[in-house]
């Protein structure tokens, strides 16, 4: 178990928070790793804090854009510059469990597979840290992941070649980034699972993208109509109906009545119309006494 991991970074405006994210990585049991912190155009401090950090720790490296283009991009950037075989990622306001790496390096080469993802930790604003249930999804995972969305970034340890052969990520993506990397990786590649947290979320971030409704319905919404064609066939109307249920509630929690009204219609339309809830509903009647 002696592969080196790169961990790639975004960062942008994270001079307050990122040697945090960067220590945790240092913490690791195992070190055979290199950082590669992708600063996406920040106008504060973040790359003299990795400087200075990369002076003390040679495996500690930068790359930059000149402005900002979205984490997306900041994330190629840093794929791109890989040297190790393996990536990870992890952004730049959370931080891994001292395990992390070698808990997931050990399973994915236990296991043979070429993407592993794990459980959390999540922290809210003025709450104790609780764990964070994500999917415990292992195996051929494409049918889950269309009906659902799955693992985290700060999850996702994957084999580069593994990136390479889907073409990187989608720079389009602006909410649920991690959820469409999923899918195109489980339309090609076996999931391990490690059933052990092995990160804390910070959801008190006030600028995250998963705060941003509206962005978020977005970002939804484009995955949606991207894979479309296989979450009907390999998911089924029911998981399509369920996707524009979530759509239509995070544009009633970001305050746009008209949009969230559109997508709940859509969302009724396409369980009128799934012969799967026919079904159910007459069995359901027939048991009636």
């Amino acid at each position: 178990m002696d592969e080196m991991v790169s961990i790639v970074i975004p960062a942008y405006n994270r001079a307050a928070k990122i040697a945090d994210a960067v220590r945790s990585i240092q913490q690791q049991t195992y070190k055979n790793w290199e950082i590669i912190v992708a600063d996406d155009g920040s106008s504060d401090n973040t790359l003299k804090v990795i400087e200075d950090m990369a002076k003390e720790d040679k495996r500690i490296r930068s790359v930059r854009h000149e402005r900002n283009k979205g984490a997306q991009t900041a994330r190629n950037l840093g794929i791109r510059a890989a040297r190790g075989p393996w990536i990870a990622f992890l952004d730049s306001d959370d931080q891994w469990l001292p395990e992390s790496l070698e808990m997931r390096l050990r399973l994915a080469q236990q296991e043979d597979v070429a993407v592993v993802h794990s459980l959390a930790y999540i922290v809210h604003k003025d709450k104790p840290m609780e764990i964070y249930h994500l999917p415990a999804w292992r195996g051929q995972i494409y049918k889950n992941v269309l009906s659902h969305e799955g693992p985290m970034f700060q999850s996702l340890l994957v084999r580069k070649e593994a990136l390479e052969k889907i073409g990187y990520l989608d720079e389009s993506v602006v909410a649920y980034q991690e959820w469409d990397t999923a899918i195109r990786l489980a339309k090609f590649y076996p999931f391990g699972f490690v059933a052990k947290p092995t990160f804390i979320y910070d959801y008190t971030s006030q600028d995250a993208i998963s705060r941003n409704s509206i962005r978020s319905a977005k970002g939804y919404e484009y995955i949606l109509k991207k894979h479309f064609g296989d979450i009907v066939r390999y998911a089924g109307l029911a998981a399509v109906a369920y996707h524009y249920n979530v759509i239509a509630r995070w544009y009633y929690e970001g305050g746009d009545a008209r949009q969230a009204q559109r997508h709940s219609r859509l969302s009724l339309f396409f369980q009128l119309i799934n012969p799967v809830i026919y079904l159910r509903k007459l069995k359901s009647f027939i048991r009636k006494p």
